[in-house]
């Protein structure tokens, strides 16, 4: 069978690449020297909104994923296994950079740390940097990273030219409990701190991930678990990005099988909507909070009664642009007297 692309035309002009599969790891076989996806979305710099190129490359994977793996994350379903030729990956890099339309912001993803040599060699980590520079009217360029890889030496060659690089670090929670028990994340607040202070210092710009309710705790602890880690990464970082991500279900995870247990519901919207006006406040405009929930909406992602998501999830994608807090609705009718009874039922906390 051969590789097959499928464009769709998303209602919000986006333009999507994805591929077909081949047979091979679990009846599937992906060549190499192609992306997993490409395509673009709205998001925002300095307050503005601009278009995106998105970028999800085909890489080995995350090795932490391999040998110890978060308690949530499905991405490595999507990597291939195995050595991947530097060749191959630079290939999917030009195939991706077709796309390319004059948009000032480019995000790398690679369902790893793009900062990890052992992942996405140091040459290719320039050579695609630099790919990108090449390119006119670029801005800022998104990478991720656990930690530990955000050192001097990665960090520099990737910071020549003109463009601000980004990167985006998937910290969780500022509870190391939380992060260590009931996410496996295998690192700690300090190392967070020591390793995003020296990004800043080189010139970086730094994004945190949150992640919205992780397993084990319930609804009003997951809001106040994100009300204080967005306080405790604002405290130390103010006029950086942080990113609000409500949990999305994802398949072969630990989190999948408590919920096919009927142990895991995903946050409601209106926890979403709490969170993010709340944390506006603690950040009072001087740290951009945003949320870009992936399946919003839909029983495996955050969600509400189903008659309100969508009005309640466009209101959300329009504050994460602006990060202006009265683009947020009023948590009342619908369904936000199911939605005080849950979080009240669920207050007993365990931690």
């Amino acid at each position: 069978m051969y590789l097959i692309y499928r464009f769709i035309i998303c209602s919000h002009d986006t333009f999507i690449m994805s591929r077909g599969h081949q047979s091979g790891k679990d009846g599937i076989h992906r060549r190499r020297d192609r992306p997993i996806s490409v395509w673009k979305e709205k998001d925002s710099i300095e307050g503005n909104e601009v278009s995106a190129l998105v970028i999800i490359l085909d890489g080995p994977g995350c090795t932490w994923s391999k040998n110890v793996g978060c308690t949530m994350c499905g991405y490595n379903n999507d990597v291939s296994e195995g050595h991947i030729e530097n060749d191959d990956l630079m290939e999917q890099v030009k195939i991706a950079l077709d796309r390319y339309d004059g948009e000032p912001y480019v995000k790398i993803f690679t369902s790893g740390s793009f900062l990890d040599p052992s992942e996405i060699s140091t040459t290719v980590q320039k050579d695609t940097i630099g790919s990108i520079t090449d390119l006119s009217d670029i801005d800022r360029i998104l990478v991720e990273s656990r930690p530990e890889f955000m050192t001097e030496d990665l960090m520099t060659p990737l910071t020549k030219g003109d463009h601000a690089l980004e990167i985006a670090v998937g910290l969780e929670t500022s509870s190391d409990m939380i992060r260590s028990k009931f996410i496996r994340k295998g690192f700690i607040w300090d190392q967070y701190v020591k390793s995003s202070k020296k990004a800043i210092e080189l010139g970086c710009l730094l994004k945190t991930y949150l992640l919205m309710k992780p397993p084990f705790i319930g609804e009003n602890d997951a809001i106040n678990d994100m009300i204080s880690s967005i306080s405790d990464v604002h405290s130390n970082f103010p006029g950086s990005r942080i990113s609000v991500n409500p949990m999305n279900i994802q398949s072969n995870t630990v989190v999948e099988n408590l919920y096919k247990r009927g142990l895991y519901r995903p946050p409601w919207l209106w926890s979403l909507v709490k969170v993010l006006k709340e944390g506006s406040s603690i950040a009072n405009g001087k740290t951009h909070l945003m949320s870009s929930p992936s399946g919003g909406g839909k029983k495996r992602g955050v969600h509400n009664c189903g008659e309100c998501d969508a009005k309640v999830l466009e209101s959300i994608q329009e504050f994460s642009i602006r990060n202006n807090i009265s683009i947020l609705p009023i948590i009342e009718g619908c369904c936000s007297k199911e939605w005080n009874e849950y979080v009240s039922s669920s207050s007993i906390s365990i931690l």
